[in-house]
């Protein structure tokens, strides 16, 4: 069970944010985050990953803290070993297709990976540079990667934003296999609803604080796509 409660309040080209979040998952399964632009979404990932601190919370993971401010608990990314893909895809620019895989791998492609090289159409891009790729290309190995490192938590900033329908499709499908084959806990940003639905079990619905230090009841609202993903907030 992934279970988290984290509140963040920061400064943005002099607009203040106010972030929180509160939301348990169930291991194994695949969950969204939803709500509008600059709500907090990325920086609730990133706060779980590891790469950003929150103000005040905690963050458990099969009984295991990751992030405790009461108990002034907080591990670091690499104690965390999270799945993370960004919408900037974060590939090493000086290394191959393969080089960039086999480092998130320790050197060792599995048969899971190699055959989802293959539904993605990467197979034969093995030997190509980063710049040598189209967005969505890129975007491609990026999450391929972060499934190289068989992660007990995956998380997914827009994950599909540069490819078309059909990729999309695709991927999905590969995903949820590889997905039940490791055991990982997926959640996932995205703005388009066909996509929430099709990948998603739950979604959480982020909506603005009316008091940072009080959340209101109703901040965070957590349940099946269809339940909310259709209603009007």
């Amino acid at each position: 069970m992934l279970s988290f409660e984290l509140h963040k309040t920061f400064s943005n080209k002099g607009r203040k944010v106010e972030v929180y979040c509160k939301a348990d998952f169930p291991n194994g399964t695949t969950s969204a985050i939803y709500g509008k632009s600059g709500i907090g979404k990325s920086t609730v990932l990133r706060m779980l990953a590891g790469l950003e601190s929150p103000d005040s919370g905690i963050i458990k993971i099969d009984n295991k803290v990751w992030y405790d401010s009461a108990q002034k608990i907080n591990l670091s990314i690499a104690e965390r070993e999270p799945g993370f893909v960004f919408q900037d895809f974060n590939l090493f620019p000086n290394m191959t297709v393969k080089r960039n895989l086999e480092y998130a791998s320790d050197g060792k492609l599995s048969n899971q990976i190699e055959k989802l090289l293959a539904v993605v159409g990467l197979a034969d891009m093995m030997g190509n540079y980063p710049h040598e790729l189209s967005g969505g290309e890129r975007q491609r190995v990026s999450i391929v990667r972060a499934l190289c490192q068989q992660p007990q938590l995956l998380l997914l900033d827009e994950p599909f934003s540069a490819l078309d329908d059909e990729a999309i499709g695709d991927l999905i499908r590969e995903l949820k296999i590889i997905q039940q084959e490791l055991g990982t806990t997926v959640l996932m940003i995205s703005h388009r609803k066909d996509v929430i639905f099709e990948m998603a079990d739950q979604v959480v619905h982020m909506k603005k604080l009316a008091d940072a230090n009080q959340p209101v009841e109703g901040a965070v609202v957590q349940g099946k796509p269809d339940e909310i993903l259709t209603k009007r907030f």
